[in-house]
């Protein structure tokens, strides 16, 4: 095990010197795979434990067997995000807030001839946003003795100066353009080494900010039957979505006043679409008339994605040059690029206690296995880069997740009353430095229903602390993230 960690800290450092010129890391591909349901505001008052429950947008497959009724229903979310960002003892909070339509549904149900053993036919379509990347974190650290820099010069290292921007446009390139790389040996023109403007161990103020928006979304087009009131199957196929785009900026302010640089900016912008499909199959049987078990799998996305992303860098110094210039800056190409991902299939097992119609009791467990996600080329014929390190990381960076929902709904009269609680462990390895808490969610809502119409609230709140890195780890010590996420979700429904 010591090894193998060993191992996954070399990936990661290789991956950090090309991770900005092509943006797929095992990180990238944990954004991908990471899928939550979004579901309406009554399976959020439940902590979306769906699985056996059933009638109700969030349940897409056999879920959909138990309707009775066709239904039209929007579900518009606001959503709060904060981050307190904990850097070298210095405590940052940051807040981004959205509102989104979180899910969109046509069911409609279609009873069977009278004497059939198949009670109904149920199809339609969903639109369910499932992960939100909508966040934004700024950690701010002083007396640091270390330096992004750094990384930069040894990234430079071996390269002749006058070929670093060709070589290395989005990283080492802008650095030397902006005079915060310098050649160790300033009289040989054929030097290869180079040292930071900052040098290693001087104190440095520090703010990095991560300002990111997007989601995962899931547009499926389904099919269950009713086969006697006791056995329900359904199927879906759907086409996904992946929307992101992420501004970093981190910014160095040379604390020592007898440094020439004063201070170093660099910024990278990174937008990836996407889009894919994938399927999902499932059953719920009833047991008894109180007791129902269902089991889903769902296949892997396959999705065909592009990044477009950009970095630049901005220096000032203490001094004017001989030009009367104190700030200097450099700008990569636009780079595009073109690939393939596809994430890991996905096991849910699921039970419900029916109360008859007072209320439920739900229970559901979801399997994954992050190590399955697989980077691939868009185009064999045109790009035969084979993804080989990306994909070692992946697999030597995560642990399969395991995650637990449970939820209870009470009714009185036309009321209904729902909490929830659920639980997703944590994908990286158990000795990765980034490895950072399990994630929680509380949930709780209430609703009104008649015959017709229906009027649901529901909140989440979701806590989760992780852990990262302004630059290499192996130079800088991680940023703790504690993040909180509310929703507040609004559901309106007729049926007919």
């Amino acid at each position: 095990m010591h090894t193998r960690h060993h191992l996954t800290l070399l990936l990661v450092s290789v991956l950090f010197a090309v991770g900005p010129a092509l943006a797929q890391t095992e990180v990238d591909a944990l954004r991908l795979s990471t899928l939550r349901p979004g579901g309406t505001a009554r399976s959020a008052g439940l902590a979306n434990a769906f699985g056996a429950v059933g009638a109700d947008p969030v349940a897409i497959g056999a879920g959909f067997g138990l309707y009775r009724t066709s239904e039209l229903s929007i579900t518009p979310v606001v959503e709060v995000n904060d981050v307190d960002a904990i850097a070298y003892g210095i405590t940052t909070g940051d807040t981004k807030a959205r509102f989104a339509i979180n899910n969109l549904a046509l069911i409609i149900n279609s009873p069977a001839e009278a004497g059939s053993n198949w009670r109904s036919s149920t199809y339609g379509v969903v639109l369910d946003r499932q992960e939100s990347h909508n966040r934004r974190s700024q950690s701010v650290a002083r007396g640091v003795r270390s330096t992004f820099l750094e990384d930069l010069a040894i990234q430079a290292d071996g390269i002749r100066q006058n070929s670093i921007f060709d070589a290395l446009p989005f990283t080492a390139g802008l650095a030397w353009e902006t005079f915060a790389i310098d050649p160790i040996n300033p009289n040989d023109s054929l030097s290869t080494t180079y040292i930071p403007a900052i040098p290693f161990g001087s104190p440095t103020e520090q703010i990095h900010t991560i300002d990111s928006r997007g989601a995962n979304s899931n547009t499926a087009f389904f099919y269950a039957g009713n086969y006697e009131d006791r056995l329900y199957i359904g199927a879906s196929l759907g086409i996904t979505s992946h929307r992101f785009r992420r501004v970093t900026t981190h910014q160095e302010t040379s604390e020592d006043t007898n440094l020439d640089l004063e201070t170093a900016t660099w910024t990278e912008e990174l937008n990836t679409t996407g889009n894919g499909f994938n399927l999902k199959l499932g059953f719920i049987g009833r047991v008894t008339d109180r007791l129902r078990l269902g089991a889903s799998f769902h296949s892997p996305q396959w999705m065909q994605l592009s990044d477009a992303y950009v970095t630049d860098m901005v220096t000032t110094f203490r001094t004017l040059d001989t030009l009367g210039n104190d700030r200097y800056t450099s700008a990569s190409p636009d780079g595009v690029f073109t690939y393939r991902i596809q994430t890991p299939w996905r096991m849910v097992a699921s039970a419900a206690y029916i109360a008859g119609k007072n209320g439920l009791v739900s229970l559901d467990y979801e399997y994954h296995d992050p190590r399955r996600s697989r980077f691939r080329t868009a185009d064999r014929l045109i790009n035969t880069y084979d993804y080989r390190l990306e994909n070692e990381a992946v697999a030597l960076s995560f642990t399969p997740m395991h995650s637990v929902r449970v939820g209870t709904e009470w009714r009185f009269g036309t009321w209904y009353y729902r909490m929830g609680w659920a639980l997703s462990t944590n994908a990286f390895v158990e000795n990765d430095v980034r490895r950072g808490s399990t994630w929680k969610n509380y949930a709780g809502g209430l609703g009104y229903r008649n015959d017709h119409v229906a009027v649901d609230f529901g909140m989440n709140l979701g806590l989760q602390e992780d852990r990262s890195f302004p630059y290499s780890q192996f130079l800088v010590d991680p940023t703790v993230l504690n993040r909180r996420d509310l929703r507040f979700l609004v559901t309106f429904s007729i049926r007919t």
